[in-house]
Formats: C-alpha cells, sequence, structure tokens
C-alpha cells in the first residue's frame, strides 16, 4: 500500500523506518519553494529533550561544541553574488562558483593584521544543484552542480581555496522533497509499479485537508499513463511541483545518507564539505494529518546524526526549523546520548532583534534572549537578522543608518552563531516576491561590478553608497561597522562562547549585557555591551544582582568612542554592580572590553 500512513494505515511501514534506520546510517557499497514563513501548528512534539539547568532556569553545558561557535557564517545565493570574468560561464549575467573564487579575499583573507576583509568563518551556500527553477531548492540530481554555476571540479577549487583561508563551507541540503522533474518522480508517476513508487506519497483519493499555513498539499497526478492508476494524488508540502520523499521508506533514507556521505567525503584530493544547513527539517516525516514535528522526525533526525558523525565527527548541521523557541530548541540537546543535530537557527530572537532595531525598544530582544537561555544548550543556535525567505533588514529598517548599526551590532555581539546575509553588511535592500529579495550582490554602484552583462534580475534600487566599492574605504560606513565587529569578535572568546547576563537600564531604549568567558584567574576575558536603540541621546544607569564579575575592573571601548569607562568593583561574592554610562548618543553602540583581575 503506498498510501503513508494518514489514518494509522502502514503502521508496519512505519516502524520497519524506524528500527531500520540505525542499520542504514553504517556506511554503505516563480514557484513555491521549500523555506516559507509558516505558522506552526501548535502540535508539540513527543520528543523533548531533557536538559540540566541552573537556579535561573537557564540551560546548563558547554558554551562551545565545536568549530562552529568560533565563527561567523555568510549566507550566499550564487546565482546573485559574482559573475565570472574569464572561462566558459563568463560574464553572462549569472553568479557562478568562480566568481565567488573571485571575491574570497572580500570576505576573508587569511591574514588576522589585516582589516579589509570581513572576517567570516563559515559560508552557507544556497542550493547549488541541477534544479527547473531560478532558487533551486526543487533538486533534480543530489549529486551534481547547477551548469549555470560551474561543475563538480569548479566546487572542489572553491572547497581548497575557502579551506586555505580558514573559511567552513556548508551546503543547502534539500531532504523534504525534490523536484516533480527529477527522474524518481517521473519513473513513479509513470507507473504504480515502479521501484521509484514508494519513494513518494499516493492517495487514491483526494484527502482534502491543507497543509499547517492553510496551504493545498494534495495534488492531482496530471501525466496518467495508466487508465487503472490507483493513486491519481500525491502529496507536497510546499508545491505541486516538489513532491515530498517517503521517508518511511528505508530505501529513500539509505539513497539519502549516501547523498550526505558524497557532500561530506573527500574527492580527488579535494577537501570535503563541512557540513550542511537542513532545509524545512520540521516537516521531513508526516503522522496523519500533523505535517511537522513529528516523533517520526525526531527519530529519523537521531539517524541521520550518528550517520554523518560516522562520516566526519567535525561535520556540522544546522536546522531551519521555522517555529517558536519551544518548538525548535527541541531539535537540539538530546536524550540517553541520542542527539538530533548540532543546532537550529532561532526565529524569535531574529524578529525580536528586528523590532528593538526598528521600535528603539531594548524590551523585545531582552525578553528573547532571556527565553532563548532557558530553552536552548549554550550558544547551540543560529542568531540572524533575515535570510532569503524575508525582506530584507534594509527595507524593514527603511534604510535608517543608525537602526542599521544597531541591527548589526545586536547580531554580533550576542550569543550563538552569527548569520548574516550576502549584501546585508553594505545595506542592501529588498522586499517580495523572493527573487528581490535574492538580487545581485551590488559591487559597485552600478550592475557592472557584478557582471560585465545584463543581471539575470534587476539591482533592487538602492539608497547612494549602497555597494561595496563606496564603503570599503569609508571608516565610518555599515561596512566598516561590520568588519569591525566581526573581527572583534574573532579577537574575544568571550564574544564568541562567553555566558551571557543582561543588564538592567534605567532608560527603556538602552539594551544592555555582560560576555563573559573563564580564565585560570591572572586575567579577564569579559565585556559590557551597551547599545542605545532610541533616537535620542541618553545617560542612563545599569545594574545587576548578580554577575560573573568580580574584583577592581576597567574598560576601553572597543568601537573607538573613548568615551570613559567608570571603574566598576563588583560584589566579590554575588558580582552586583552599577554602572553610569554618559553620553549615549543615539544609535551609538559601545562594546566595553574589560580589564582587571
Amino acid at each position: 500500500m503506498s498510501y503513508r500512513s494518514r489514518n494509522g494505515v502502514a503502521l508496519e511501514r512505519c516502524v520497519l523506518g524506524m528500527l531500520t534506520l540505525t542499520a542504514l546510517a553504517a556506511p554503505s557499497t516563480t514557484l513555491a519553494q521549500a523555506t516559507t514563513s509558516p505558522t506552526a501548528s501548535g502540535e508539540r512534539p513527543a520528543f523533548i529533550p531533557t536538559r540540566e539547568r541552573n537556579d535561573r532556569g537557564e540551560i546548563l553545558g558547554p558554551a562551545r561544541q565545536g568549530w562552529w561557535n568560533d565563527v561567523v557564517f555568510y549566507e550566499i545565493f550564487v546565482r546573485s553574488f559574482k559573475d565570472s570574468e574569464s572561462g566558459p560561464l563568463a560574464n553572462d549575467g549569472v553568479g557562478d562558483i568562480r566568481g565567488l573564487i573571485s571575491t574570497l579575499d572580500f570576505l576573508n583573507d587569511n591574514d588576522p593584521k589585516t582589516t579589509t576583509d570581513l572576517g567570516i568563518g563559515g559560508i552557507w551556500l544556497m542550493p547549488m544543484h541541477p534544479s527547473p527553477t531560478y532558487h533551486g531548492y526543487d533538486i533534480t540530481d543530489y549529486r551534481g552542480i547547477n551548469p549555470q554555476y560551474g561543475t563538480l571540479d569548479d566546487y572542489r577549487e572553491l572547497l581548497r581555496a575557502c579551506h586555505a583561508r580558514g573559511i567552513k563551507v556548508i551546503l543547502d541540503l534539500v531532504l523534504n522533497h525534490c523536484s516533480d522533474q527529477h527522474t524518481w518522480f517521473i519513473e513513479a508517476a509513470k507507473d504504480p509499479a515502479s521501484p521509484q513508487r514508494d519513494w513518494f506519497i499516493w492517495s487514491p483519493t483526494n484527502p482534502a485537508y491543507r497543509g499547517p499555513w492553510n496551504q493545498q498539499v494534495w495534488h492531482p497526478l496530471r501525466q496518467q499513463t495508466q487508465s487503472n492508476d490507483a493513486n491519481p494524488y500525491y502529496y507536497g508540502l510546499f508545491s505541486r511541483r516538489m513532491p515530498d520523499l517517503n521517508f518511511q521508506n528505508p530505501q529513500v533514507t539509505r539513497e539519502m545518507l549516501d547523498v550526505m556521505r558524497f557532500w561530506l567525503s573527500s574527492q580527488d584530493n579535494a577537501p570535503a564539505t563541512d557540513g550542511f544547513r537542513l532545509d524545512a527539517i520540521r516537516h521531513l516525516i508526516e503522522d496523519g494529518q500533523h505535517q511537522d514535528n513529528t516523533t517520526q522526525t525526531h527519530t529519523w533526525l537521531q539517524g541521520f546524526y550518528r550517520a554523518y558523525k560516522e562520516v566526519n565527527p567535525q561535520a556540522v548541521a544546522v536546522g531551519e526549523v521555522w517555529a517558536g523557541t519551544e518548538i525548535a530548541s527541541r531539535y537540539v540537546g538530546s536524550v540517553d546520548g541520542e542527539r538530533q543535530m548540532d543546532f537550529t537557527f532561532e526565529f524569535y530572537l531574529a524578529g525580536a532583534m528586528m523590532e528593538s532595531a526598528r521600535t528603539g525598544l531594548a524590551a523585545p530582544v531582552r525578553s528573547a534572549q532571556d527565553k532563548v537561555l532557558k530553552f536552548f544548550p549554550p550558544n547551540q543556535y543560529g542568531r540572524f537578522l533575515t535570510n532569503h525567505d524575508q525582506p530584507r533588514v534594509a527595507t524593514q529598517l527603511k534604510s535608517h543608518p543608525g537602526k542599521l548599526r544597531t541591527a548589526a551590532t545586536m547580531l554580533l555581539t550576542g550569543p550563538g552563531v552569527p548569520f548574516l546575509y550576502y549584501g546585508e553588511e553594505v545595506g542592501l535592500p529588498g522586499d517580495k516576491p523572493d527573487e528581490n529579495i535574492r538580487t545581485p550582490m551590488p559591487w559597485t554602484a552600478d550592475p557592472t561590478g557584478f557582471s560585465a552583462a545584463k543581471p539575470w534580475r534587476a539591482m533592487n534600487p538602492s539608497p547612494k553608497g549602497t555597494d561595496v566599492a563606496s564603503q570599503t574605504e569609508d571608516p565610518a560606513s555599515l561596512l566598516s561597522l561590520y568588519r569591525t565587529l566581526i573581527h572583534l569578535r574573532n579577537a574575544h572568546a568571550c564574544l564568541r562562547i562567553g555566558s551571557y547576563t543582561t543588564l538592567a537600564a534605567d532608560r527603556p531604549g538602552v539594551y544592555a549585557f555582560i560576555r563573559h568567558t573563564p580564565t585560570d584567574g591572572a586575567s579577564i576575558d569579559a565585556a559590557i555591551v551597551v547599545i542605545n536603540l532610541s533616537d535620542a541621546q541618553a545617560d542612563t544607569q545599569l545594574s545587576t544582582t548578580r554577575s560573573p564579575l568580580r574584583g577592581a575592573l576597567v574598560g576601553d571601548d572597543a568601537l573607538g568612542s573613548n568615551a570613559p569607562f567608570p571603574p566598576i568593583t563588583p560584589d566579590m561574592t554575588t558580582g552586583a554592580f552599577t554602572l553610569a554610562v554618559k553620553d549615549l548618543k543615539p544609535h551609538e553602540s559601545r562594546v566595553y572590553v574589560l580589564r582587571g583581575r
């Protein structure tokens, strides 16, 4: 029976799929798209990791789980990043791998003494596989490279060049579905007896229920080749062009684990990919009309975690779980040692940072950050402002220079693993439809910086100076601030993996906190971050009844304001102190790096 369990049917297949996953983990001889903005169904997943907490209810655990806790990631849509200037794909108006390679010194020049590069340590590449659409989230070949972007050899050269600069590379891995033009689905649609038939989800009649955001999920098979076809409807959560894969079929699990191994394995003397961003992962396995966050999905991911760590213990997987903190955090952590993935993106926190930047009020980000600490293991979540599915930061903040700067400071000084979306660092705007959120990178004031040919998509109208060339030499530019903040984070462990302690402020527009990392006692690794989110100049008094700080401390503003830092002497038992901060300009941020014993 091909119709996956919607009313308790095919339970045996479900059990078989889960029981065989461990064995399979061993090495073996413009259309809708996946990433969208759904509303969570409210279904409470049965998998709830047990967590050890401190007396404030915060999750305990190691602050650093892997190399990802030490880097800032940069999300790239290859089609829009840089067209190559020589070679077979040169100057065709479409970004490609060779073009990306030519820009790597802008991202990280591998010289810690220079500050002209961004200083990022990781790249997330949106899908680069063959696909019938511009965005690539409907894949026709999981082991190939889109010929518009280059070849596998080009990709291997990109890995070599990135690794030579200390940059890790993770790929978008779209497990939930493939393209309806993939040979798997073509064969399945042609013949009910095809071996690929049960790789997808079928029903003889239209079950009629809708998806988590009220979308159509059952689609009629429009290219029937046999009149006796008893399964004319197939399941596609995101689109009729994106049929869901049936992960209750062990053959599908086996195939996708082999795909994972293909990218995580070294080939032809090239380094391996460093990990994956797991697209739409909360929708992987449905249970009847429950179409997200099911127990089966959590269980499958436990096996997937074991499988990719067997290939490379240092490989990382970060999940797109577009849901509230309570739900997203349940994909991170373990029960009886069984983990699912390394971390997930924190959409609730992202929205709160944007709200605080937009409104000038600290309450949203302060509340969201406190909540994250109570649900996630320390630092094991991705912090970001927006991504390729959301109106860009500059659009939401109406390109307000001060608000763009406070958003950047919140992103890059807080706990977690930061991700920034290409163009964010120069204030590139973009709004729906999605193509306009993924327009070419503004290397120069006109499109020629991206390509000598007409770009595949027109550049977004932007304020004058919204390009790399205009901002590179300007120390007051948004790009210069991003460079400073990333290099500052790279230089101080407290900003990468330190604890977070919020500070009470007597001004509603001031957001302040401590980042602190324990040392051997002979030195201090800590910083106090103060952000004036408001449009008004402010004097403010900061205080806390408990902190990790002790002794007599002084500080210097690493953002260069030369503002005096009144010495503080936190209580030797509780760490309590008060701090008066004077003359905060509108939208000014200060990062006081502390000194003392």
